[in-house]
């Protein structure tokens, strides 16, 4: 079995054939979430959290004072006064600095894109989007499978603030980091961070939204590893965030969703050994899905913390289908393989390696033998590299997180669904469904221990779909969205009700109650605490009321 594979949804487009396995959730899929700070588009908003001292009392509303129109001249000053970049329509790069991972957002015309500098940058640009009345919204990697890192007003993107450094069992990073970056950067101290899949997510979107990854059964969640964040708020302050500095606001950036408290532009982080690790990939035929289902979700959860395991189950418009898991161990390629003997389904192909922790992330990103360079996206903006050879890609995305094993029927009913994707779904188009297993270090933390409400989850899914190449809307979006609100509705009577808010789902009705649970209340007050006038808003916000 060819070892190398790429995350899930390029793995979708490419076919079957030569499609031997699926990253896991954490892919080029996550933003939210999961790799974006999501921030609002055509009200204000904002998107990610960070920065340093000062009480929370000093913060005013953001509406209470009287706004002018910003004119040219405004704009003009804005950029004398930062030290980083301000692009705007009509600059020659002002087309490539809009745009989105999903191309499906293309449409977005903001006012101005800010590539800040630092924090002081980060307060100069608020406190013109006070003035004059300017909407904002933080952007860090791109992801927000809502579009909410972009809008009508000043997008604030903390790009150029990607360092990465280690020393002394802790890390300090860029809010502005691509995982790539992160990764390969932590990599030479022999030490890193649990995060996600894909290359270009931000880790500050991730790690906002709780940042589940292929180390996280063994290392917790990236939220959980976070010590610090530098985070400038509503009124321009920065601030620190850790247990003993704004506690309340150190709560609510782990696990309360990008956009909401303030952006963020640098983190630190408690650092973990970079170990050698053992994967690989298992197939079985399609016509054990439902069997694979239920051996799968008896298995993975509850195995050892150093197993991370995915299964995958993948549908093409044409008809073509695949089932697999993707398996990672922190250990001997021995005792993966004592583990792979206990799934009750034995698979019909297994493929093992052993390789460092560097390229282990590599392969699990789709970017195996491709230089740190090469895992961007092509430019010459910040976060971006002139080698790139990530694709941008539209899709819809769906998640759910299961407290309770899936019954016969559920796995069934999970398998049927699919199965109607070829008669329902627009021509061209793919879609599927991937579980990441949950439990382990991620599970014994408190719920109200932080922000992720999550606790207690079995696994988590995420249904996407992708959209035809060269869809952005129209008749192939509304297709691949009605079998995402098919498949996803099925699983009603089987799922806990919760879901993935770095996976923000801008059809979701109830997302508060989804994505925070019981965490809801307090996360209200956090909010009304920090940004008062709410400055940061979007579509799904954490609410003032």
């Amino acid at each position: 079995m060819d070892e190398t594979i790429t995350s899930r949804r390029t793995v979708l487009r490419a076919g079957a054939a030569g499609a031997v396995a699926v990253a896991g959730l954490t892919a080029c899929s996550k933003g939210g979430g999961t790799g974006t700070t999501a921030a609002g588009s055509g009200t204000t908003a904002v998107a990610t959290a960070s920065t340093t001292s000062s009480s929370a009392s000093s913060a005013p509303s953001a509406s209470t004072a009287a706004t002018t129109p910003a004119r040219a001249a405004d704009w003009t000053a804005l950029a004398k006064d930062l030290d980083g970049l301000l692009i705007r329509p009509g600059d020659s790069r002002y087309d490539s600095a809009r745009h989105l991972f999903q191309p499906q957002y293309d449409s977005l015309q903001p006012s101005g894109v800010a590539y800040v500098a630092g924090a002081h940058d980060v307060a100069t640009c608020l406190a013109f989007a006070r003035r004059h009345g300017v909407p904002v919204a933080a952007r860090s990697g791109g992801h927000s499978y809502g579009g909410w890192s972009s809008g009508s007003g000043l997008v604030l993107d903390v790009g150029k603030l990607g360092s990465v450094s280690a020393s002394g069992g802790s890390a300090t990073v860029g809010a502005g980091a691509r995982l790539i970056d992160v990764y390969t950067g932590l990599a030479g101290r022999g030490v890193t961070i649990p995060a996600g899949s894909c290359p270009t997510v931000g880790v500050t979107g991730l790690t906002l939204g709780g940042g589940v990854g292929v180390t996280g059964r063994a290392y917790g969640l990236t939220c959980d590893n976070l010590s610090s964040a530098e985070v400038v708020t509503a009124d321009g302050q920065i601030r620190t965030a850790s247990a003993s500095s704004n506690p309340d606001l150190f709560w609510a950036l782990r696990g309360g969703g990008g956009g909401n408290f303030g952006v963020v532009t640098s983190l630190s982080f408690r650092t973990r050994p970079a170990a050698q690790c053992a994967y690989g990939f298992l197939s079985w035929p399609w016509s054990k899905a439902a069997a694979v289902i239920r051996a799968w979700q008896a298995w993975a959860p509850s195995a050892p913390d150093a197993l991370w395991a995915d299964l995958h189950l993948l549908v093409w418009a044409d008809g073509r289908t695949q089932l697999g898991t993707t398996v990672n161990y922190l250990g001997p390629q021995s005792e993966l393989s004592n583990q792979v003997d206990r799934l009750a389904v034995t698979p019909s192909s297994v493929s093992l390696h052993t390789r460092s922790y560097l390229e282990t992330m590599q392969v699990m990103g789709g970017v195996s033998g491709w230089s740190q360079a090469a895992s961007h996206l092509a430019g010459s903006l910040p976060g971006q590299n002139p080698s790139g050879r990530v694709t941008r890609e539209s899709y819809g995305a769906k998640s759910d997180v299961f407290t309770r094993p899936l019954s016969e029927a559920g796995a069934e009913a999970l398998v049927a669904a699919i199965n109607r994707y070829p008669r329902t779904g627009p021509a061209g188009g793919s879609a599927g469904v991937a579980f990441d297993a949950l439990g382990g270090a991620i599970n014994r933390v408190g719920a109200a221990d932080t922000a992720f409400v999550h606790r207690d989850g079995l696994f988590m899914a995420q249904y996407t779909a992708n959209y035809p190449d060269g869809v952005v809307g129209g008749n192939g979006a509304d297709r691949s969205w009605s079998w995402l609100t098919g498949v996803w509705s099925a699983m009603r009577p089987y799922s806990s009700g919760q879901a993935y808010q770095n996976y923000i789902d801008p059809h979701l009705t109830g997302w508060e109650q989804a994505y925070y649970g019981g965490n809801a209340a307090r996360l209200r007050s956090v909010k009304r605490t920090y940004d008062p006038g709410g400055m940061f808003h979007f579509p799904q916000s954490v609410p003032l009321g």
